[in-house]
């Protein structure tokens, strides 16, 4: 057995570690590092399927081969690359370390935060739910105008291939009329 041997691959990127680990607790290492380890210590919701699962956010605490703590509640960076991670076993300084607890509730904050900074919390969905409820008025545009359409605030829907304005938005309307946009 080599020194080295946690470098080889078995394929599987971080995403993949944790659903077949059944959630977090498992230790990692990055090809690249040359005195850390770290141990996954939570995962935002998979929301499709593998091997990205929806690129939840992943977060760590990073500790030296000797065990001390180097970093902790830190993001996994690029976890859905399989060339980058490995899973490794459990450190031997681990049983005596007095690891961060799984449930901590410093994991959720951190976690939470994480999704805001990367996009990923409810707000974003909720006004991409509130935009998508409230009444349109859709507007012929040629492409070569698009650039006149957005500056009067209308908005182009990749599912209907179309610019539109928000109904309420008389003053928008008006101008959307006099550049032709409206019929």
């Amino acid at each position: 057995m080599r020194e080295d041997d946690w470098q080889d691959s078995d394929g599987q990127n971080v995403f993949e570690m944790f659903d077949a680990n059944g959630g977090p607790g498992f230790w990692i290492r990055r090809t690249t590092w040359g005195g850390t380890l770290a141990r996954i210590i939570r995962a935002g919701a998979f929301t499709k399927a593998a091997p990205y699962f929806g690129n939840p956010s992943v977060l760590m605490d990073v500790y030296g081969l000797e065990g001390g703590l180097k970093q902790g509640l830190a993001m996994v960076p690029v976890p859905g690359t399989y060339k980058t991670w490995r899973r490794i076993d459990v450190p031997p300084w681990a049983e005596r370390a007095g690891l961060r607890p799984l449930d901590d509730p410093a994991i959720d904050a951190a976690l939470a935060a994480l999704d805001r900074r990367r996009g990923k919390g409810g707000s974003k969905t909720s006004h991409a739910k509130s935009a998508q409820e409230q009444p349109r008025i859709p507007l012929a545009v040629p492409y070569a105008r698009k650039n006149e359409a957005k500056s009067i605030g209308a908005r182009w829907s990749p599912t209907d291939k179309s610019w539109w304005l928000p109904a309420e938005d008389n003053l928008a309307l008006s101008k959307a009329r006099a550049f032709g946009f409206l019929p």
